[in-house]
């Protein structure tokens, strides 16, 4: 059977089980042992069990629920609250002052939290009643939470650049340090979006009332108490990595030390608090698990069938080059956004991309980043996009899902600015982890 062949069955096979409603995990599993049944002899499921066990082994795995347990202990701290109403009386005055908050207040949990839906559903339940309360536009409500929520895929510590690092075997250090200025960089893009419409639609978003505008300096400094800890744990854990300190791993327990030591201050560490937290990074990182096993079998299996070589030859025939091929994989990877969650596109495509990316000349710490603000346009895409369903979540039947799609149109469009900035300035994202303590 023909490679060709082969290939154009297992995607058919791969899609007719997902749309049966079959978890993606399963779905995967599944697909390989048929294939695996049907092209070799059942003693090569022998080799598959072992690839799965390499995986296991893999010491960057060890991160992963380690910035879980961290995201879910920070998200019962209290952190968030404080954190909103120190950025909201600052930025307040400003015509959608509380918008420019809500994605800096992000921006800042993204370097703490890195569980995008994490994000998302907290500052949908923190932000968004007080900007539709003053009068703000539903799709500058809507669209500032969802785009905000989503740079924890750039800002680290994201999960989304721990599993890419485990399977493109890049530095998880490096990766971090990298997604700092690009993730920065599409913050500020959001920010400037939302002051120069409301500048020119000034009923979009009012500014604060004078009441609350109405508090002195030291009031105002005061306040900021409440960025003293978030500032504290993300330059701890980042800097240590950043200094060479401790590795990834190690930063995560750090972290989630000083994520006990935050819920402790602000009295919200409770032993309910603590069991809620284990169980939600034992649902997650097994879910993770999962995903892991299925998609090493599936990716086995075609590699053995002679599937790389395919997908290698397939995609160097792109036209324009080595930019060619580059864009080509990206716009797979949008593709692929719109139906798939980011854990099973990187597990499926890195793979196959990343030798070929190196054969190319690429930095693969660039195309990491590069893949993560791919990420962030699948999570604002429709029609999956997960982003608008955790908010959805969150406002019910206030909003229909339509009208969270449209507000997210105008980051959309900003994320495929920032990308081009990203693919075309490789510096941006590999300046930062150049200078770092090796």
């Amino acid at each position: 059977m023909s490679i060709e062949l082969i290939t154009l069955l297992l995607v058919g096979t791969f899609i007719l089980l997902l749309v049966t409603g079959l978890p993606l995990a399963w779905v995967m599993g599944a697909t390989a042992v048929i294939f695996c049944l049907a092209l070799f002899s059942p003693g090569v499921m022998v080799m598959m069990v072992g690839r799965v066990y390499d995986m296991m082994l893999n010491y960057a795995l060890v991160a992963v629920p380690l910035f879980i347990f961290m995201a879910a202990i920070l998200q019962q701290s209290g952190v968030a609250d404080q954190l909103f109403k120190a950025v909201h009386v600052w930025s307040g005055p400003l015509r959608g002052g509380l918008a420019v908050g809500t994605i800096i207040s992000c921006t800042i949990m993204a370097a703490m939290v890195g569980i995008i839906g994490a994000e998302i559903v907290t500052f949908g339940l923190i932000a968004l009643p007080g900007m539709l309360k003053r009068g703000y536009d539903h799709r500058i409500a809507l669209g500032s939470i969802c785009a905000g929520g989503g740079l924890a895929t750039l800002i680290p510590p994201s999960v989304v650049f721990i599993v890419y690092a485990m399977t493109a075997g890049a530095s998880v250090g490096d990766l971090f340090i990298g997604g700092i200025i690009p993730g920065l960089l599409l913050g500020a893009l959001f920010i400037a979006y939302i002051l120069i419409s409301t500048w020119l639609k000034p009923q979009m978003a009012p500014a604060a009332p004078e009441e609350e505008r109405n508090i002195s300096f030291r009031q105002k400094l005061a306040l900021l108490k409440g960025l003293i800890m978030p500032a504290v744990l993300a330059t701890v854990v980042l800097g240590s990595i950043y200094a060479g300190v401790a590795t990834p791993s190690e930063a995560a327990g750090i972290g989630c030390l000083g994520a006990f030591i935050t819920a402790a201050i602000n009295r919200k560490l409770t032993f309910e608090g603590i069991k809620h937290a284990l169980h939600e990074t034992l649902k997650v990182s097994c879910m993770l698990a999962w995903l892991f096993f299925g998609a090493q079998t599936i990716i086995g299996i075609y590699t053995l069938a002679g599937g790389d070589q395919f997908v290698r030859n397939a995609v160097m025939a792109l036209p324009f080059g080595k930019w060619g091929v580059i864009i080509g994989m990206q716009l797979i990877m949008i593709f692929l956004g719109m139906f798939l969650d980011w854990i099973g596109i990187v597990l499926l495509t890195m793979p196959l991309f990343v030798p070929i990316v190196e054969e190319l000349g690429f930095d693969i710490v660039w195309f990491g980043v590069v893949f993560c603000m791919n990420m962030h346009i699948s999570y604002l895409s429709p029609p999956f996009g997960p982003s608008i369903f955790y908010l959805k979540s969150v406002v019910g039947d206030e909003f229909p899902v339509s009208d969270i799609y449209r507000a997210n149109l105008p980051y959309l469009w900003l994320t495929f600015v920032a990308l081009a900035f990203t693919v075309a300035f490789p510096q941006l994202s590999l300046w930062l982890p150049s200078m770092m303590v090796k």
